[in-house]
């Protein structure tokens, strides 16, 4: 799936038309202050960086939220096209450089061949300084294909499709975006989809998250210390410690779902 196949098949090619307007890594390495480290990963992996589509109240039936806390004119898409296979590290780095360099909320596509993955980030204004933006989490799904039917890739389609989403102020639009994208994140933990948009129940699911990765944290850590064990009976204890979080685990997963 290339990027303008997934903003078609979430309904913005029939809404809006492309910008297609080319961003040049210059405006990173200029103003967004990345250091070395993240001005290599640019230069080595981004092909081309764009501003697909465009949102605002004039292109869009949808109201700015202006406060003292959050500034929502608008939403940008812009998509990342790869040049290379890149790691999960690299991925974040241009997150984080992008999210952060534009104050505008963003959804950012990246693209490689014929998979995407699909990054945004809530942002609030900066108390201090009105003129920057401070970054929530950055939430990004895995990456996935056309080809990839499945109900986890079918639910999120269908949980950012333009009219699904609330068209009341663009903090509203996009929070949407976002509460769909850190869905996907979390099923990969949780084993199962859902976009949560009460806090109270968010909060108790990151609690369930919270426990699950520290479980599995604790059973790498006993099946590190079987495989360094000598004594058959202690390697025996470790495994029965292992199989009863495991079975825990199991539980957790299926009551959340």
């Amino acid at each position: 799936m290339d990027a303008f196949r997934f903003y078609e098949q979430i309904g913005l090619k029939d809404r809006l038309s492309a910008v297609k307007k080319k961003l040049d890594k210059k405006m990173f390495y200029d103003y967004a202050d990345v250091n070395k480290k993240e001005k290599n990963v640019i230069t080595k992996y981004v092909e081309r960086m764009e501003l697909s589509f465009l949102l605002t109240p004039s292109t869009i039936n949808i109201q700015a939220l202006v406060n003292e806390e959050y500034h929502y004119e608008g939403v940008m898409f812009v998509t990342v096209q790869l040049r290379d296979e890149v790691t999960d590290r690299h991925v974040r780095v241009l997150e984080e450089v992008i999210h952060g360099a534009l104050p505008n909320p963003i959804v950012i596509t990246f693209a490689f061949k014929d998979q995407i993955c699909v990054s945004s980030c809530m942002k609030r204004l900066n108390k201090v300084n009105k003129n920057n933006v401070v970054l929530e989490t950055i939430h990004r799904t895995n990456w996935f294909s056309e080809n990839d039917s499945t109900s986890l890739v079918d639910n999120f389609l269908q949980s950012i499709l333009l009219s699904n989403l609330s068209f009341t102020t663009f903090f509203d639009f996009f929070k949407e975006i976002d509460l769909a994208v850190k869905a996907y994140q979390d099923s990969e933990i949780i084993g199962a989809y859902k976009v949560l948009k009460d806090d109270k129940e968010r909060q108790q699911q990151e609690t369930i998250i919270s426990q699950i990765k520290d479980m599995e944290q604790e059973i790498n850590t006993l099946k590190a210390a079987i495989k360094k064990e000598t004594q058959f009976n202690k390697k025996v204890e470790l495994n029965m410690n292992v199989q009863q979080l495991r079975k825990e685990l199991e539980n957790i997963k299926r009551d959340v779902k």
